[in-house]
């Protein structure tokens, strides 16, 4: 944007993340000098205080700021009342740029002034976003439409910011617990990158439109591709209402929780059937309309799960299912979520481990556990493996899940989304006839191969003894396996050896005349007996 001094917006973003930062390390410490009580409400009032100095920096300085803002403002499910609240203002009280270089804009796209190119269109904007604002205008053939033009220069601020992000992340060392910030923040510079391509966002509405051309109830506006460049594009214009707005839904005859029903419904089929998701559900990109109906609309930021990929998550699936930890563990490793170099024996026990502890549990068992408990589980199996790390095809899943929650919990706190989502779910983790097929085929096919294989395989290892040339290989894990166990064989021949002696002082001592200690003798000797036939047997 002309006027703008990218190094001094690098420094202002920075100091304003440091001071947030610094504020609550401060409170920390000073709460541990006050009760508890004081301490929470002083803490309100810092979450107050920071929520509205982002608020403000964000309006200030657009950009990813203002994307920051909205995906926090989303996460009513965690986050304080304080950062909701304050930060909900950035969905659609992002102040308007200046006419005069939007139009120069949309000159410079579409060759000429949108007077000439338009029969009608409004100055004032109908909604301003992080990138650009949205204009309705009305074609000459009399059809509505939504023109979504891009703030000049606003790619060097992309630039800049992103380079902001990247230092204080180089700060906090890179993780935030077992999150991986670096990963984080190169995926989202990624989508934020293509999210300036208007033509790809163009082609990415197209796609949801066939997607759900069967399904009445999802509105995906049509692109007007005449009108459209990579800095304009022009939509079908859509009428409805911010889904969020649950008074104005009410008072129009609509039931808030169908909506969220209907909104979960679609996001499964995106996700589970269609492989193509909106991964930016904010407030101001979805709209309730009569029916009920919901109506998508920006369609910069959007995800494609790769076939391999619900490949390898049906496989993971049915390795739950067969509670086979090796296979667990593969598919993990295909699927990208373990680490380079990882201790793959250690993770193969661990995850044998939790089969055995939750196989068994009952409904009753299974229901009463929470979500806090499942994740302290989890945070504790990640800090002793540290083995994993978070895709980037996860991410914006995760992401885009998080913002349903929130946005799911401000409609109707007694909907499950996840109880909606289970029949896709299901259907997705069954995977196709064909490719069942395909799976039953390469495994009879490698069961063959074995079969074949095994004369040979044998020959070659008798000779192999023949001659003397026998050797084995044990890995890490394996060694200490072999290790304990030796260990126990040990303890279990020191036991025999001491039985021995015991019974030979117990006819000692009988040949001696000392009665008594000839019995003592005799039952240590029967004692140690038992003893070591147990731990024989235990291992």
């Amino acid at each position: 944007m002309p006027g703008v001094h990218y190094k001094k917006r690098f420094l202002k973003g920075l100091l304003i993340a440091l001071r947030i930062l610094i504020s609550y390390r401060i409170a920390a410490v000073a709460g541990t000098f006050s009760s508890p009580d004081r301490h929470n409400a002083r803490l309100k009032k810092l979450h107050r205080k920071n929520a509205v100095l982002i608020r403000e920096r964000a309006l200030e300085m657009k950009g990813l700021m203002i994307k920051v803002g909205q995906f926090l403002s989303s996460r009513k499910d965690f986050l304080p009342d304080e950062y909701t609240e304050e930060l909900s203002e950035l969905q659609d009280q992002v102040p308007p740029h200046d006419f005069g270089e939007i139009r120069q804009r949309i000159i410079d796209e579409l060759g000429a002034a949108p007077e000439e190119i338009y029969a009608g269109f409004d100055r004032d904007p109908i909604a301003s976003a992080s990138l650009g604002q949205v204009h309705r205008a009305v074609l000459k053939d009399g059809r509505k439409a939504a023109v979504k033009v891009q703030y000049p220069g606003i790619e060097n601020i992309i630039e800049t910011d992103i380079r902001m992000f990247a230092f204080l992340i180089t700060l906090m060392r890179g993780r935030m617990g077992w999150i991986n910030l670096r990963l984080l923040h190169e995926e989202f510079s990624r989508i934020v990158r293509a999210e300036l391509d208007y033509l790809q966002e163009g082609r990415n509405a197209e796609r949801f439109r066939k997607n759900f051309a069967s399904d009445e109830r999802v509105i995906i506006p049509r692109v007007y591709w005449e009108f459209t460049r990579e800095k304009v594009l022009t939509l079908e214009f859509v009428e409805g209402t911010k889904i969020t707005e649950c008074a104005t839904i009410k008072a129009s005859g609509l039931d808030c929780a169908m909506l969220v029903s209907l909104l979960a419904e679609a996001y499964s089929k995106m996700i589970f059937v269609h492989g193509f998701f909106h991964c930016d559900p904010h407030p101001g990109n979805i709209f309730a309309m009569e029916g009920p109906r919901i109506a998508f609309v920006d369609f910069g930021m959007v995800q494609a799960i790769p076939d391999s990929t619900r490949r390898h998550l049906r496989r993971y699936a049915r390795a739950i299912v067969e509670d086979d930890a090796s296979g667990i563990v593969e598919a993990l490793e295909k699927l990208g979520v373990l680490i380079k170099d990882a201790d793959y024996g250690a993770i193969v026990d661990v995850t044998q481990d939790l089969i055995d502890k939750y196989r068994y549990m009952t409904p009753e068992e299974m229901k009463a556990l929470t979500i806090d408990t499942i994740g302290e589980e989890i945070d504790n199996l990640l800090g002793i493996i540290n083995n994993f790390q978070v895709p980037n095809y996860f991410i914006l899943l995760f992401r885009t899940m998080g913002m349903l929650n929130g946005m799911a919990y401000r409609l109707d706190t007694e909907v499950n989304i996840v109880e909606i989502a289970k029949p896709y779910v299901k259907e997705f983790f069954r995977g196709t006839q064909e490719e069942s097929l395909r799976q039953l085929f390469a495994t009879v096919r490698k069961k063959l191969t074995e079969l074949v294989d095994l004369p040979s395989q044998t020959h070659a290892f008798l000779k192999k003894a023949n001659r003397g040339d026998l050797s084995f290989k044990l890995a890490k894990t394996d060694m200490k396996g072999v290790v304990h166990r030796l260990t126990s064989l040990s303890d279990v021949l020191l036991l025999v050896i001491l039985t021995v002696n015991t019974s030979t002082a117990a006819l000692f001592f009988a040949f001696m005349g000392n009665q008594r200690l000839s019995v003592i003798s005799a039952g240590s000797a029967v004692l140690l007996s038992l003893l070591s036939v147990f731990r024989l047997l235990k291992r």
